[in-house]
């Protein structure tokens, strides 16, 4: 049995699985793991943007609240997956929040130690620079999206997204194998809670997806896709 360590998962990372051994126990040592309990926050606005997370375990909830205390959620993320990045490219504090969405397991580490890695590492320089112009582009195709697309080509997105990152297949489909709410939907897709539930009450009469509790499963990709892109 393999005992899963600090050092063994910063090992199977793939943002860090080509480095040099010495790279890599330089992280292992400047690193800290960090428990955390559901809705225990990374960070929240004002927090200076000066630690890079690596999730090791679990899911966590990056969420913007504007004046009026409406909170829309910029994304999930999970295993393997990064956070704070945007520390790399700006010096200015967090103006977003980060929580546990359950509990998870994240590795710490310093961004003045990081883009020292990146610095010796230019192969992983290049990776964080995709990953921050990915993760904008992203967010330009939900404002766009918010700006110009129907309730329902939104929530199409959003299935489609989701089942990228949580997707488990079975003999009906794809399982998006993440608990949301209504209202958690609706703050992903920037609508009301009860257009959401239309929306998703429509969805399953068309048979592009099925519900199972707080769970979604995708049942028909090819239409959810032409939905998206009407």
């Amino acid at each position: 049995m393999i005992i899963k360590t600090k050092a063994w998962f910063i090992r199977q990372t793939p943002m860090l699985a080509d480095m040099a051994d010495r790279e890599l126990d330089v992280l292992d040592q400047v690193s800290d793991s960090l428990d955390l309990r559901r809705r225990t926050r990374l960070w929240e606005p004002g927090y200076p943007a000066n630690t890079i997370y690596i999730l090791r375990a679990g899911i966590v909830k990056v969420s913007k609240t504007n004046d009026e205390g409406r909170e829309l959620t910029l994304g999930f993320y999970t295993r393997d997956q990064l956070v704070g990045e945007l520390g790399i490219v700006n010096d200015t504090p967090h103006d977003t929040t980060c929580e546990a969405y359950e509990d998870a397991q994240v590795l710490a580490l310093p961004k003045d130690d990081f883009i020292k890695m990146m610095m010796r590492h230019p192969p992983l320089a290049m990776r964080m620079i995709r990953l921050v112009g990915e993760r904008r582009q992203k967010l330009e195709n939900r404002v766009e999206s918010l700006l110009f697309k129907s309730a329902h080509s939104r929530l199409a997105a959003l299935f489609l997204d989701l089942g990228d990152s949580f997707g488990v297949r079975d003999s009906r489909g794809r399982i998006v194998n993440l608990k949301l709410t209504h209202k958690e939907i609706a703050s992903l897709i920037g609508a009301t809670r009860e257009t959401v539930s239309f929306a998703i009450l429509d969805l399953r009469k068309d048979e592009l997806i099925q519900t199972e509790g707080k769970r979604v499963i995708l049942l028909d990709e090819t239409k959810l896709r032409a939905l998206r892109d009407a």
